[in-house]
């Protein structure tokens, strides 16, 4: 079978290549990563030799229209309209495929764009989500649609508590916690409400700056509580807020669900860690029984290191990061080659409805009232 040809859009400046996609097919046996685009000359020549690219180049319009590729991974881990463009110019390019750095776009607005031209092309685009390419995911799912926990209350969802915090931490890190509500309930939500604080009070648009990190434009708040309603009356929520001195981590990072005989925990995508409490509620009882942590199987081999500051644990987190992009990547090449995606695949449209529980409790927050979904207003809230 012919190999695709890959190749990867990265920005050494403005996020480097995005948690390592650039060597999503480093090892592919159907893949190869035959270029990539960076305008940094010293961060060309590094991403480029760590994916073992035989070309690159500075301009990645030159290299889509050179290259012909099957395959675009997009790297950049910015939120501007340039990523968008570059998305658009990917999806022109005649390209089959294309691997996208989360979220879809900072904005419902650009998200809705880039599916509009991704659906007219027939082009298969999977997210670097982090959540659903698990198998262990797969495997509380099949228990939960069992009915061995009863029926599915709530799903609490939180970030990692660190300087991120508010608007930021859901951009950026509420996507892998979305998206796997999203998996869980196989359902989008119908509304949302949201509340905004800056410093312990509500957060206006006079307070909005522009994000100098991840360039979404104007955004406020470092504190958040959104809540969604989902069309089976399942309630989601996510907060976001400090925890201790911001150095705790993925161990706060994730979603529990809140069944009726059960709650079942999911921490630390794509590490994993996956526990489960024999009753529908935590209460100060001996006799209710104990967390019990559920195998993490076909996925990076244990033990894990146990001092999460040891270099070995970087290491571990690391080389977990890498293996979820290429499981991930080889789904998108099934995808390609089959013409459906697997259910282990974040698409463009879950990535869409997720920048959609984004944005909407922003505005739920400014409005003042519960907005619906799809939303009607897609533009940046903070900018009205």
């Amino acid at each position: 079978m012919t190999k695709l040809r890959a190749v990867t859009i990265a920005h050494a400046g403005k996020g480097n290549a995005g948690h390592a996609l650039h060597r999503t097919f480093t090892d592919s046996a159907e893949v190869e990563m035959v270029a990539l685009s960076d305008p940094d000359p010293a961060g060309r020549a590094k991403l480029s030799g760590e994916c073992g690219a035989r070309a690159s180049y500075a301009d990645y319009r030159e290299m889509l229209a050179r290259e012909k590729p099957d395959i675009v991974v997009i790297g950049r881990h910015y939120y501007d309209d340039a990523r968008v463009e570059q998305f658009l110019a990917a999806v022109q390019s005649g390209a089959k495929g294309v691997f996208l750095e989360k979220p879809v776009a900072a904005w419902p607005d650009q998200a809705h764009r880039m599916l509009a031209a991704a659906d007219a092309k027939g082009v298969a685009v999977a997210l670097a989500h982090r959540s659903r390419e698990h198998p262990t995911l797969h495997a509380v799912k099949r228990r939960a649609d069992a009915g061995e926990w009863g029926p599915l209350m709530h799903v609490k969802g939180q970030g990692k508590g660190d300087q991120r915090t508010g608007t930021v931490d859901l951009l950026v890190l509420g996507t892998h916690v979305l998206d796997a509500m999203l998996f869980m309930l196989g359902a989008n939500p119908v509304s949302c409400w949201g509340t905004v604080l800056v410093d312990g009070r509500a957060a206006t648009r006079a307070d909005a700056t522009e994000s100098p990190t991840y360039g979404a434009g104007r955004m406020a708040g470092n504190r958040l509580t959104a809540e969604y309603q989902f069309p089976n009356g399942v309630i989601g929520t996510y907060e976001s807020l400090p925890v201790g001195d911001g150095a705790a981590g993925t161990e706060y990072l994730g979603a529990d669900f809140y069944f009726q005989q059960a709650i079942v925990s999911t921490r630390g995508l794509p590490l994993g860690e996956f526990h489960v409490f024999p009753r529908g509620g935590i209460f100060p009882q001996a006799d209710l029984g104990s967390w019990l942590r559920i195998p993490v199987e076909g996925w990076v081999p244990e033990p894990r290191p146990v001092d999460r500051k040891s270099q070995a644990w970087r290491d571990y987190a690391s080389a977990t990061i890498a293996f979820s992009n290429q499981v991930i990547g080889a789904e998108l090449v099934q995808w390609i080659r089959t013409g459906a995606p697997s259910p282990r695949v974040s698409t463009i449209q879950h990535g869409v409805t997720i920048v959609e529980m984004i944005a909407g409790p922003q505005r739920a927050h400014l409005e003042g009232r519960r907005v619906d979904f799809p939303l009607k207003d897609r533009r940046n809230p903070w900018m009205d």
